[in-house]
């Protein structure tokens, strides 16, 4: 799998880091509405393929273009999906190649999303899966209707789904999944990394059925290597037949038995929304919390860390749970790098992005929302490389409100308002038109 790269236009677009700690957010920034007519926004994508094109994921089960600035009539592409709560279609994402003449893959995207009920299912509720499409040959703005199926987990509740998916700078396709929504990961869904019952009992990882798998994790799968034989420990490929990805050998459970090798890092509650940092290719992980804290978690691109992150022995930088596999000593796991607690109502953290866009005093800062209070933070680091954060904005309260957010291929910002069925972009004066653009990933 080939390395990506980043393609600088202009060499004051890399802010040095002094420069970010001294930056404060400029006083007009402000969210200008594009559309109000997308059902249910959860997501806003757009493929490097020059087109210009924002592309908005409906919860309910579709995805619309905008283009010209202009919301397309036409969807393009509807999928059946479970369509409730924290279900439906949650993830979309473009293969690096997309509409790159030439180039292998280059028709292609996935999406994951909650299976229709009425289909196979692997647990007790419809499974959390991840499908491949291509774009239609004659209009590059309607996708195929028909796609293939290329992973499955299986879910035990209509909650705690993750759902979003990333191609990464590696070129491989990251996957966030939830603990399957049961209070307190009663089960131990994000501690294991092999199958089991639902029986209460965190210790029996690796026994009884019906099992469960792959939940509380973030996966990354080869997808470009594709046709082989179905393995033993590739999880996800669970009924299907032939394979529709292969494992990365350097992925860490690999060369292990009894072990789920999709599995990249564990030890999350419900990672809704993750983001790649277009400038260095660390991921950041928003994870939402049980009771007290919501925490914004950390990958650097390239980091020895410890590969678990905490829940359900830890929520945030605090004990959750001190029994069972969490028993003290606590298994080595990477603390948040901002987290808080719901005091004032907050609930329901919504992981952001980075910010790399043309607006100069955003550019090193990550912002992000919760769900509940409708506040949006700005965080950045002080001086000695701790994130601290500060309120932005607080509209009125309403569970569901900043749901989403996404990039597009400039690297404007752009937030998803899920229960009023917006979607805002971030602008301000303060821009330049050098660009980071970040090739071959999202």
């Amino acid at each position: 799998m080939r390395m990506f790269s980043w393609v600088l236009l202009c060499s004051t677009a890399l802010v040095p880091f002094s420069a970010v700690q001294a930056q404060t957010v400029p006083a007009d920034l402000d969210l200008v509405q594009v559309t109000s007519q997308v059902s249910a926004p959860v997501a806003i994508r757009a493929p490097h393929d020059g087109s210009g094109r924002v592309f908005v994921v409906s919860q309910a089960g579709s995805i619309r273009i905008i283009k010209d600035g202009t919301l397309l009539p036409t969807p393009f592409l509807s999928v059946p999906v479970s369509y409730g709560g924290e279900s439906g279609l949650l993830g979309l994402a473009f293969h690096p190649n997309f509409g790159r003449p030439g180039q292998p893959h280059n028709d292609e995207f996935y999406v994951a999303y909650n299976r229709a009920s009425g289909e196979p299912r692997l647990g007790s509720s419809p499974d959390v899966a991840v499908a491949r499409y291509t774009v239609s040959a004659g209009n590059p703005d309607v996708a195929n209707a028909s796609g293939t199926l290329v992973l499955r987990v299986p879910d035990i509740a209509s909650n705690h789904n993750g759902g979003d998916i990333h191609f990464g700078p590696d070129g491989y396709l990251y996957i966030a999944t939830g603990d399957g929504g049961v209070q307190n990961d009663t089960n131990g869904f994000a501690t294991c990394l092999w199958k089991k019952s639902s029986d209460t009992n965190p210790a029996t990882c690796g026994s009884g059925t019906p099992t469960y798998f792959l939940m509380g994790k973030i996966l990354r799968i080869d997808v470009d290597t594709r046709g082989g034989t179905v393995s033993a420990e590739m999880c996800g490929s669970s009924g299907i037949g032939t394979a529709e990805y292969s494992i990365p050998t350097d992925n860490p459970h690999v060369g292990t038995t009894n072990t789920c090798d999709e599995i990249w890092l564990h030890g999350f509650r419900n990672p809704w929304r993750m983001s790649f940092d277009r400038q260095t290719g660390d991921l950041w992980i928003g994870d939402v919390g049980q009771g007290g804290r919501e925490e914004i978690d950390l990958r650097v691109n390239g980091s020895t860390e410890p590969l678990f992150y905490g829940w359900r022995c830890m929520e945030g930088t605090a004990v959750f749970n001190s029994s069972n596999v969490c028993q003290p000593p606590i298994p080595s796991h990477v603390l948040p790098v901002m987290e808080y607690t719901h005091a004032g109502g907050r609930c329901a953290i919504t992981g952001g992005f980075r910010y790399r866009g043309p607006i100069v005093p955003l550019r090193g800062m990550y912002i992000f929302a919760d769900a509940c209070t409708s506040e949006i933070f700005v965080g950045k680091p002080n001086g000695s490389g701790a994130w601290t954060y500060t309120v932005w904005r607080d509209d009125a309260n309403g569970y569901g409100t900043y749901s989403g957010f996404g990039e597009d291929e400039a690297g404007n910002l752009y937030v998803a308002h899920t229960s009023g069925n917006r979607v805002y972009r971030f602008e301000s004066k303060e821009t330049s038109d050098d660009v980071i653009f970040a090739t071959g990933f999202e």
